[in-house]
């Protein structure tokens, strides 16, 4: 599908404002992008299957823990995200 006309229009008009915004104000649009990541990393950890009480059953983390043979090493990328998932939960 090709965007035309008017749509295309205000299309341009958005990444060209935003572009403008992240030139002139980076420490703004830093701390915007942090913030997005801290309201959405929850979510996309436990989407992935971590969760309070270890990897979820037919899930992506479970599937990724089978990998280690019982044996997940400490400081490991998994571990991280396991005590991600463990730690910061999502509070409605």
């Amino acid at each position: 599908m090709v965007v035309k006309g008017p749509l295309k229009d205000a299309f341009v008009k958005a990444v060209d404002a935003a572009a403008g915004f992240a030139r002139d104000h980076p420490v703004w649009t830093t701390l915007i992008a942090v913030g997005i990541l801290a309201v959405l990393l929850p979510w996309a950890v436990e989407a992935l299957g971590f969760g309070v009480e270890g990897p979820a059953a037919r899930t992506f983390a479970a599937w990724w823990q089978s990998r280690y043979a019982g044996y997940v090493p400490k400081g490991s990328l998994f571990s991280f995200f396991q005590r991600l998932g463990m730690k910061w939960t999502i509070k409605l």
